[in-house]
């Protein structure tokens, strides 16, 4: 599997972190661990299914997929190739009309959330380009007409919270929303509102990738629990069960993953 990364225009910087194209020469199989925010995906050749417990999922070509709690294997064909728009957490808001909470779990066709028209015309181009440069191109331009379209404003109060979640994310919900003036009922509802998912599930899924991402072989469980934010390596170990289905020295010594 190739991975090609591109930084985002300067227009989309606040909103995009990275586009990625992938490409799968022979069939692959990856752990995709949760993120923190929203991703679209414009598929221009092949094809790819979610496993999740007994239940499969063909990936529609033109996708979004909302934040979730628990990881998800993909499965993807041969000769398939994907170029990603992966949104910074809350900014997909400037994009997508729907409170975002309602997104939380989902894998939905893009014709749900924007202009089938306007969809297949990017799809098209897409197809069409010579190279990755290009069809990242044709993605950027099909997100600032989508932002076009939409008088958004992020909530200042939210960007606060996820400012501090960043830093901390073994923060407790109530302390924080006393800080920012709120109570834990008003923080959490304008949270998920704008973020999808409440400052808890996005704190957990902040802890699990810093740990995911600090893991070098040799490492102690409870360095990786304690520098990632959690209280102890027992609360690592429930989390990783939770996310993953297995405990976390199976997961990191056989798993293959992607952050």
């Amino acid at each position: 599997m190739q991975v090609h990364t591109f930084a985002p225009t300067e227009a989309l910087a606040p909103f995009v972190r990275a586009f990625q194209i992938i490409e799968a020469d022979g069939a692959t199989e990856k752990l995709l661990i949760p993120e923190t925010g929203l991703i679209l995906g414009f598929r221009y050749a092949g094809s790819s299914t979610l496993m999740e417990g007994t239940a499969r999922l063909e990936v529609p070509d033109h996708v979004v997929t909302g934040l979730r709690a628990t990881a998800r294997r993909m499965v993807t064909a041969a000769g398939s190739g994907i170029v990603l728009a992966k949104f910074r957490d809350g900014a997909a808001g400037a994009f997508f009309d729907p409170p975002l909470h309602q997104l939380f779990g989902a894998t939905l066709p893009l014709e749900e959330l924007a202009d089938p028209r306007v969809v297949e015309a990017a799809s098209a181009g897409i197809r069409a380009a010579r190279d990755h440069r290009a069809r990242v191109d044709v993605l950027e331009r099909f997100l600032l007409a989508q932002r076009a379209r939409r008088d958004w404003r992020g909530d200042p109060v939210v960007g606060a919270a996820l400012r501090a979640l960043r830093a901390d994310p073994s923060l407790r919900v109530a302390p924080l929303a006393g800080e920012l003036g709120l109570s834990v009922d008003g923080l959490e509802k304008r949270f998920r509102r704008s973020v999808g998912a409440s400052p808890k599930q996005v704190a957990s899924i902040l802890r699990l990738r810093r740990a995911l991402g600090a893991h070098r072989p040799g490492t102690p469980l409870t360095r990786l629990a304690l520098d990632a934010g959690y209280y102890d390596q027992a609360h690592f170990i429930r989390q990783v069960v939770a996310a993953v289905g297995v405990a976390p020295r199976a997961f990191l010594h056989a798993a293959q993953f992607c952050l």
